[in-house]
């Protein structure tokens, strides 16, 4: 087989397995949770995409320095409460009940910075979060 035919097999390769690829990640689903759950055993839910729903308080649209906008905020379930991210301005309220989609990160470290406990709702994590009407 001579380059050629090698390359233009090769890519073809790719082509064809790039949907399977993103497929893939596109039919992960979320695991419906609590979270209490989630914070008594955060090594059971560390990286998977999980759904928890609860009210909004600490709410908080900001800018990094780099320009992107952002918002954090805690999800509440009676007396416990976990940090929710997102890229964006959400456009919340304190009290609005909402349904989070999100990947889980027992730790995440970003640059100099760790989160802890955190639900990272990005579209780029699979992420949503959904306000209950």
């Amino acid at each position: 087989m001579n380059w050629r035919t090698y390359l233009m097999v090769t890519m073809l390769g790719i082509l064809i397995g790039m949907p399977t690829l993103a497929q893939k990640k596109s039919e992960e689903r979320p695991v419906k949770t609590t979270v209490a759950a989630i914070l008594e055993e955060p090594d059971r839910f560390d990286k998977k995409l999980v759904q928890v729903e609860g009210k909004v308080s600490d709410y908080k649209e900001k800018t990094s320095r780099a320009g992107n906008t952002y918002t954090t905020f805690k999800l509440e379930q009676g007396e416990k409460k976990i940090t929710v991210f997102s890229y964006g301005h959400l456009r919340l309220q304190n009290g609005d009940e909402v349904v989070v989609i999100g990947r889980f990160y027992k730790e995440k470290r970003v640059g100099r910075a760790t989160f802890k406990n955190e639900i990272d709702a990005s579209t780029r994590e699979g992420g949503k979060i959904t306000k209950k009407e």
